[in-house]
């Protein structure tokens, strides 16, 4: 389903910036955006349960995550060299995401579990095209990339602590990973000239729907008797990054 959607994403873009007409006679090197922002982060929820590495648990069978959204701030730099030419670098700071595990069976009387939380901030390199030339007050554009996400303070709750040694599966207080994925990313955007002449000529307004595939393990690590065991699952957030900024154009 993953690839699907990207398959999808791309297919839309690529026709678009196939018909693009840049002319090298056009080349400016000097013009640059720069854009802080807030971005409005929602994972996907379509991930693999909760498993043993070789054994499935069947209080944790079919288990799946509910990953709550977050807020957090944005910053990005875009060289304009041509009239519907951009790239753009674009970081997306640390997003906090508390995770609930659905279906969860080890409670009588309660179907979810609040596991934990963990905090994800992404970097991305983007190719943009955009419709309009560079006058217009309003300029959309489409923009295809790679994204690097990163995971960390991650830490479980102490309700799945509880259930871990109440069960008889840990003999103690266990731990949560995650790591960092590459991926592809694809955004659709829009730039408002906020005037045509003097100071206001410089700033822009922006908004831009950022799709983002990030995909790694996730990890938890517990102490037994002798040793210790993991339970593990395929982390896959995927999130839709709604993004609102300021842009300065030199």
């Amino acid at each position: 389903m993953k690839k699907l959607r990207l398959a999808v994403t791309f297919a839309f873009l690529f026709p678009f910036m196939a018909q693009a007409q840049i002319s090298v006679s056009d080349l400016d090197l000097t013009r640059f955006y720069v854009r802080l922002g807030a971005s409005f982060v929602y994972p996907d929820d379509d991930n693999t349960s909760l498993k043993y590495y070789v054994l499935q648990d069947w209080q944790l069978y079919r288990t799946n995550w509910d990953i709550e959204e977050g807020t957090t701030w944005n910053a990005s730099g875009v060289w304009r060299p041509l009239p519907h030419l951009g790239i753009e670098l674009l970081y997306v700071g640390g997003a906090d995401h508390s995770l609930t595990l659905e279906n969860f069976r080890g409670f009588p009387g309660r179907d979810s579990i609040y596991f934990g939380r963990f905090t994800a901030s992404s970097a991305n390199l983007f190719i943009n095209w955009y419709m309009t030339d560079p006058i217009c007050l309003g300029q959309p554009y489409l923009g295809i990339g790679v994204n690097y996400s990163d995971f960390y303070d991650d830490e479980l709750n102490p309700d799945f602590q509880r259930y871990l040694v109440n069960s008889g599966m840990a003999t103690g207080p266990g731990k949560f990973g995650v790591g960092h994925s590459w991926g592809a990313s694809a955004q659709l955007g829009l730039d408002w000239r906020l005037g045509r002449t003097g100071m206001l000529n410089s700033w822009l307004i922006n908004a831009a729907v950022i799709y983002t595939d990030a995909n790694t393990d996730a990890v938890v690590t517990y102490p037994t008797s002798p040793g210790y065991e993991r339970l593990y699952s395929d982390f896959e957030t995927n999130p839709w990054t709604l993004n609102l900024g300021v842009t300065y154009e030199f």
